[in-house]
Order: C-alpha cells, then structure tokens, then sequence
C-alpha cells in the first residue's frame, strides 16, 4: 500500500467500511474523536518556551486562527490529505482545522478542566460509536486493529464518503471500489 496514493488509502480503510450505517456513524463520530483529541493535545504539559512562542502568534493572528499545540497536527493531517487528493484535501483542511479552532475555542471559553471533562465524554461515546458501526452494523473489526495509522486516514475518508455522496469524482470511487473488492475477495 502506498502512503502517498489516494486509492490505496481509500481502499484499504474503505475495506473495513462497506456497510452505509457504519459510514454514516464514521461521518459523524470521526470528526468529534478528531476534535477532542485536540482538546487532549491541548492538555499535553509544555515547556515554557512553547507557550511563549504560542503567545506572540497569537496576537499575530488576532484571535481569528488560534494557534495551540494541536495546530501543527491539524496542519500536518490537512497537508497529508492535500498530498493524496488536493481536492478532497482543501475540503478536509476546511473542517479539520474548524474542528482545531473549536477545541481551542472550548478550552479559552470554559477552561481546560471542563473543556476536558466534556471531551472525554464526547470522545468515548464516539468511540464507542464506532465500535458499535463495526461490530453491529459492518460485522467487521475496525480496520485501525490491523494497522493503528489507519485512524489517520479517517479524517480523509469520511471527506472523500461525503464527497462521494454528492456525486463527485465518480471515476476516483470507481476506482476505489473496485480495489476494495479486491482486498476483500483475498
């Protein structure tokens, strides 16, 4: 599988994500794990000199692009993604970093402790979630318990599902499907 190939990504996650209410669940719940996680990376003990490079970028940005410790991961997922489908990567960067500037947002607005408490909640009824999809719906083990990178591609697939769902790059899906019959036929 190459890293850098938009359908061999599609396909190896999408092989684990045939059924429509697992997808549906995946729409919903991946951006909500995405967007707590940063709240947790937020939460991550730094050192003093991280936060006052933060603060002189933030007054920079004028609170319009809250720069935090989750920033570079939401820039380097969005870059990734842009990487494999510029396309579906500008509709990714879009919502991923909405998603960064919410946790950041929450955590300034309602402080870290309860910006946290409610992220944990959030976070685990989505896993949850998730699981559920899998094991109720799809009758298949999530694809991140054969290879733990494949939640980094979740993001993009559940953009690339949305985009499909409208419609768009027909021939990207055929492509993508076709290989995804593939892998599950071996």
């Amino acid at each position: 599988m190459a890293i850098f190939n938009l359908v061999d990504q599609a396909s190896s996650y999408g092989a684990y994500h045939n059924n429509t209410v697992n997808k549906f669940i995946h729409i919903v719940f991946v951006p909500l794990i995405l967007l707590t996680a940063f709240i947790f990376v937020d939460n991550l003990p730094h050192s003093s000199f991280l936060e006052d490079l933060l603060v002189p970028l933030n007054s920079i940005s004028n609170g319009l692009i809250p720069i935090a410790l989750s920033t570079p991961l939401a820039i380097a997922l969005s870059l990734y993604y842009c990487i494999l489908d510029v396309r579906v990567g500008l509709a990714s960067m879009l919502w991923i970093n909405a998603a960064n500037y919410a946790a950041v947002y929450s955590i300034n607005t309602y402080g870290l402790e309860l910006a946290t408490y409610y992220g944990t909640i959030v976070h685990v009824v989505s896993w949850i979630s998730q699981f559920i999809g899998h094991g109720v719906f799809e009758g298949r083990r999530p694809a991140l318990i054969s290879n733990i990178f494949q939640v980094f591609i979740a993001p993009f697939f559940v953009t690339l599902e949305v985009v499909f769902m409208f419609g768009f790059l027909n021939r990207t899906r055929i492509e993508v499907d076709h290989n995804i019959n593939i892998k599950k036929n071996k």
